[in-house]
């Protein structure tokens, strides 16, 4: 199977260097980053594509209340594990807009709060995303190809 995407217009987002706390030490990183709309198109999330993970979680505290999220989670939250541990979050379905396209996805908030120097302000991962777009990675270029399906 070839895959052609000579006809699609892709959204584009380049790698971004950024200042993280790697094993105790502030290091400077090159990773794959996206800005996108959250709840409404106009406020913007710098976003780690990762396509290690399954969920797209950010940070209640600043970003959720920021939009008004707080105020509508119900119950108690879930827990997430990944390479850095376990964490608590609760899930809430929000638009997000990715160049111009809409997506309705879960998206998992975090409870404890953000960390400047060692957390992303958001996470972008596979589910609903990646079905919708196929995602190329091309770090010979620093650039991330979103092409809608």
């Amino acid at each position: 199977m070839t895959l052609d995407y000579s006809k699609k217009k892709p959204v584009v987002f380049p790698y971004k260097l950024h200042d993280i706390v790697i094993s105790g030490k502030l290091e400077r990183v090159l990773r794959p980053m996206a800005l996108v709309g959250v709840k409404k198109e106009n406020f913007k999330m710098n976003a780690l594509i990762d396509s290690g993970s399954d969920r797209t979680i950010s940070f209640l505290d600043p970003f959720g209340y920021q939009l008004g999220v707080g105020d509508e989670l119900e119950g108690e939250p879930d827990e997430l594990r990944g390479l850095t541990g376990t964490e608590k979050a609760f899930p809430k379905h929000v638009d997000i807009w990715i160049g111009e396209h809409r997506l309705n996805i879960p998206i998992f908030w975090i409870t404890r709060p953000f960390k400047i120097n060692e957390d992303y302000e958001m996470i972008l991962g596979r589910k609903i995303i990646f079905d919708n777009f196929d995602v190329l990675f091309r770090q010979k270029e620093k650039k991330v190809y979103f092409y809608k399906q």
